[in-house]
């Protein structure tokens, strides 16, 4: 018998054939019901987030912000439960974050259609998503992806993540003269952010059990003497009605030019995405290589499906989380921890109040710091191959730099066939890949 003051092993040894452990193979997985309660916890507080921002960006497209509130909560639901008991991961699934701007802003404001129509084009977009995603499309699609572009994206969005961190705490500003600046160190939530790195470095340094959540609960402490954590005024409220934006589809245009046009954005932008999240998040969950395809395969089948219920509910496409590495860096590796997550999200629609009282100066150190786990993987790229160097330098540095996960993955694959083709080295280009890069080129020329 393994005896070990590391609460991780002790607790496997408990959870060893127990019905969790059946459901989920914690203890096949090295992790325990403990670490993923604590994972789950944490990513939960990364992502709360978007119960805020998406209603408010969704409501400039004159659709009812209480109800977009609780379809933003039950979709997130439905995927998380999806993504725990079918794909058996450690990943949120919600309403992504840019893509619904695309659908307020660009769609609704700015072509003039109604949010109905939107909403057609994105269910158009859902269902060819799962048609890719049930089909050998999606294995092909994984396959002609290089080893060096994968280990890339996955630094990529750790860079992305970690800049999206640094905004939210106020750390780095823009600046019309140098981009970018650093910000005011001396504020209450700059201050509050710097503490939580510091606490994270520190229980993750010790091995602290939870030692990332804690991070998180300390630092919002600490921000209520400073003012910016701010009691409810009140704990419990019933979720707003569906009724206004629910089935609101409008199928009178389904065959015009701009449904074409916007459906196939949904799903080219969703799409890629979601493959270079999913690329990021198995490599940072250690999910073998012999398996990472069938666990990629099962979360776009999710993330397809997210996207058409969301339709259904009346709120923008979904993806995987790129938050989740959040979870995962605090240990989380199977559906438990998206079983929690799914678990608070059915208490945000009851306890709002009390749940978004966590300032974003308290969660913005987690995604910095696990911006660091993921650019681990840099180590393993062979920079001193310009064909294999360059592509995986320019996927890492456009993420951050275009604010686009998507983005980043065309200027990789683009640069790989160019630099491959131009240095005499074609044969290591699949047809796959330069099907791909004919696509984005193009993409970026008429779109």
């Amino acid at each position: 018998m393994i005896v070990s003051t590391r609460g991780g092993i002790i607790m496997r040894e408990q959870v060893q054939g127990s019905v969790w452990d059946k459901v989920f193979k914690i203890s096949e997985r090295g992790s325990s019901v403990s670490r993923e309660l604590f994972a789950g916890a944490t990513t939960f507080l990364c992502v709360s987030y978007v119960l805020a921002v998406n209603p408010a960006i969704l409501g400039a497209a004159g659709m009812d912000v209480g109800a977009v509130f609780t379809a933003t909560a039950v979709s997130a639901i439905i995927m998380t439960l999806l993504l725990a008991l079918y794909s058996n991961m450690p990943f949120a699934g919600l309403s992504g974050m840019g893509i619904n701007a695309f659908f307020a802003y660009t769609i609704v404001v700015q072509m003039g259609h109604s949010f109905a129509f939107a909403l057609t084009a994105q269910l158009i977009a859902g269902l060819a998503f799962l048609l890719i995603a049930v089909t050998p499309l999606k294995e092909y699609l994984f396959n002609a992806i290089p080893y060096t572009i994968k280990l890339a994206v996955t630094a990529g969005i750790g860079l992305f993540i970690a800049l999206i961190g640094l905004s939210s705490a106020g750390l780095i500003v823009s600046n019309p003269a140098t981009i970018v600046s650093i910000g005011d160190l001396q504020t209450p939530s700059s201050l509050i952010s710097i503490l939580g790195i510091i606490l994270i470095a520190v229980f993750t340094g010790r091995n602290v059990k939870g030692g990332i959540f804690l991070a998180v609960i300390i630092a919002a402490v600490v921000g209520f003497f400073c003012g910016i954590t701010k009691l409810p005024s009140t704990i419990f409220s019933m979720p707003p009605s569906l009724a206004p934006i629910w089935f609101h589809y409008d199928m009178s245009e389904l065959l015009s030019v701009d449904m074409v046009f916007v459906a196939f954005t949904f799903l080219f932008v969703n799409l890629f995405n979601v493959v270079g999240v999913l690329i990021g998040l198995t490599n940072q969950a250690e999910v073998p290589q012999d398996k990472q395809l069938g666990v990629q395969s099962s979360c776009m089948k999710v993330s397809a499906l997210g996207t058409i219920i969301g339709s259904a509910l009346g709120t923008s496409p979904h993806i995987v989380a790129v938050e989740s590495a959040a979870g995962i860096a605090e240990g989380g590796r199977t559906g438990l921890t998206a079983l929690t997550i799914a678990g608070l999200f059915i208490a945000s629609l009851f306890l709002a109040p009390l749940l978004m009282v966590i300032p974003v100066a308290a969660t913005a150190p987690v995604l910095i710091v696990v911006g660091l786990f993921m650019m681990a993987s840099v180590k393993d790229i062979d920079f001193g191959d310009i064909s294999e160097g360059l592509p995986a330098f320019l996927t890492i540095i456009m993420m951050p730099f275009a604010y686009s996960i998507g983005v980043g993955i065309e200027w990789g694959l683009i640069s790989y066939v160019l630099i491959k083709v131009l240095t005499g080295k074609y044969r290591d280009v699949s047809g796959v890949m330069y099907f791909l890069a004919l696509i984005f080129i193009l993409k970026e020329i008429f779109m």
